[in-house]
């Protein structure tokens, strides 16, 4: 029992870290696909004006409509470098941004004329999931693009796939922590509790039933 109360514990610190990472990175993933969303329609472009040639990125992006060329193109030719937007744009309270990294604020700010679906695509591409990249990737990125779309394309594609497999990763891990703790608890603390062995028969949530959670301080020792 002593063996297992430490397991416990172990398991239980190790699922409250793997959850407290999960807090902070669902908040952030969920206001991505908000933003993502809400540029249904473009923004930039005229009510006359004709669509223009796609880029014809995969559906598995989830993106809500396919991005122009021309709207990629001109990110791709701004005449700022990722290291003049850092410094042409800095971000307060941001220490990340003040270490020379290339936010997506200030990426943002820089391309403030295009389609702002074109540039969340371009960031997406820098990194997984966040609002920061190294400059050096950012910018070696933007050149591999000037030279090929299908570089961009597949590159997207690449980091969506990346992003949805964290989230799986990281659920999955955090049920394994749970229930591995409690395992662990119930051989510690409460062994003679009947749902312990019956859990899989179902009735833990039955009031009513001695295998009920709510039966276990009965059992506590």
């Amino acid at each position: 029992q002593v063996a297992a109360r430490t397991n416990f514990f172990i398991w239980a610190f190790g699922a409250s870290g793997a959850a407290g990472v999960a807090r902070s990175a669902f908040p952030r993933m969920y206001n991505n696909i908000r933003e993502i969303q809400s540029y249904r329609n473009n923004p930039k472009r005229q009510d006359d004006h004709a669509d223009g040639e796609t880029v014809g990125i995969s559906p598995l992006c989830g993106y809500p409509r396919d991005l122009e060329v021309k709207d990629i193109e001109a990110i791709l030719q701004n005449p700022l470098s990722i290291d003049q937007i850092v410094a042409k744009y800095p971000v307060d309270n941001n220490l990340w941004a003040r270490k020379g990294y290339i936010t997506y604020q200030a990426f943002k700010q820089a391309n403030k004329r295009v389609d702002p679906l074109a540039v969340r695509a371009i960031f997406d591409c820098f990194s997984q999931s966040t609002e920061v990249s190294d400059p050096e990737i950012a910018q070696a990125k933007l050149d591999s693009y000037k030279e090929s779309l299908e570089t961009f394309k597949s590159e997207l594609l690449y980091s969506k796939a990346v992003g949805w497999a964290a989230i799986v990763t990281l659920l999955g891990l955090l049920g394994l922590a749970d229930v591995e703790a409690f395992s662990f608890a119930y051989t510690g603390w409460f062994p003679d509790w009947p749902g312990g062995r019956l859990w899989l028969e179902g009735g833990l949530f039955d009031p009513a039933s001695s295998t009920g959670v709510w039966a276990i301080p009965q059992y506590w020792i």
